[in-house]
């Protein structure tokens, strides 16, 4: 008998079955029977909240960025200097990837669906981009403050965000990140590339 479940727990069952299953078989292998199967209800439950195997996966990619928006939203709403907010945001995902339980696999299948899929692709440059306005108001706002050296803010933004993916893909596979290393070194070389020298004024 099938566990009476609100339609919010329903639908997060159903993304956790859709997602082992995308994960397992690969997007165009996997097929809603499987994910039905795996969350133990009827292929015509899994229709009832989700219409295609597409919606699945759309789903799950929105799903996948709901983090990446709460530390860009916790960032544009922190009144911190410019230095603060930006080590805290590399803090925010260095202990994102370091602390999740299995490797965020899904995050390379997104990346492979997005050379077919425009609307995966509109979605994943959507978020890229977003963080990487945000990243550029933090270092455009350290300028201003008068501790960040005078730099172009998006190319830092750009390089930034790319350094962020490339965590993400080694976690892919299984190379979780060295939190106190990364937190440590890893990150002071980069803020010193970015903050003025001590005693030192912007032009």
């Amino acid at each position: 008998m099938t566990k009476h479940l609100s339609e919010a727990e329903r639908r997060a069952q159903i993304l956790r079955s859709a997602r082992s299953v995308f994960i397992e078989k690969g997007y165009l292998a996997a097929r809603v029977d499987d994910v039905a199967r795996r969350a133990g209800l009827s292929k015509g439950a899994v229709y009832f909240y989700f219409p295609s195997k597409r919606d699945l996966f759309l789903a799950l990619v929105r799903e996948e960025h709901e983090n990446t928006y709460s530390f860009i939203d916790q960032a544009d709403h922190d009144d911190r200097p410019a230095a603060v907010k930006l080590l805290d945001l590399g803090r925010k995902y260095l202990d994102y990837f370091a602390g999740l339980k299995s490797p965020p696999r899904f995050f390379m299948m997104m990346s492979e669906q997005a050379i077919r899929d425009e609307e995966v692709r509109e979605e994943l440059v959507a978020v890229h981009s977003r963080f990487v306005d945000a990243c550029t108001r933090i270092l455009a706002q350290g300028m201003a403050e008068g501790t960040f050296r005078p730099l172009d803010p998006l190319a830092v933004a750009q390089i930034l965000k790319g350094l962020i993916d490339g965590l993400a893909g080694e976690s892919a596979i299984g190379l979780r990140p060295d939190r106190e290393r990364l937190a440590g070194d890893g990150i002071q070389v980069i803020l010193n590339g970015i903050l003025l020298a001590p005693g030192s004024k912007a032009p």
